[in-house]
């Protein structure tokens, strides 16, 4: 059994039934003799491009040791799954089971010149 690590993207009408979208994936895998190391939400984002004329979806991350015919299967039904925009699984070596974080948001705030440090010091 390999270490995998499959991303996939959730059509934001269907946001409401990741919870089961995630569990169908589970079954799967598990019913093929594969165990889930880690399950991540990081729940609606934007898209870089559009896809099905969408500009977001919901991210979840599964990632799991298993037999390439449960990977098979589980892309087999992402595949067929109308709620599903896109997904990629990968994988991982074994030392490689710290579970990713989503990146965080751009912080909106431009640091200061030193011209405006510099007024802000004087000002009264």
């Amino acid at each position: 059994m390999a270490f995998y690590e499959t991303i996939f993207i959730i059509h934001p009408d269907h946001g409401g039934q990741v919870k089961e979208y995630l569990e169908a994936y589970r079954k799967t895998i598990e019913g093929l003799g594969g165990t889930i190391r880690h399950v991540d939400e990081w729940g609606l984002r934007d898209l870089a491009y559009s896809i099905e004329k969408q500009t977001k979806g919901y991210y979840s991350l599964l990632q799991y040791h298993s037999n390439v015919r449960a990977v098979e299967e589980l892309e087999r039904n992402m595949k067929l799954s109308e709620g599903v925009l896109r997904f990629l699984t990968v994988r991982l070596e074994e030392g490689a089971d710290v579970a990713p974080q989503p990146r965080a948001k751009e912080v909106t705030e431009q640091p200061k010149t030193s011209s405006e440090e510099d007024l802000a010091k004087t000002a009264p």
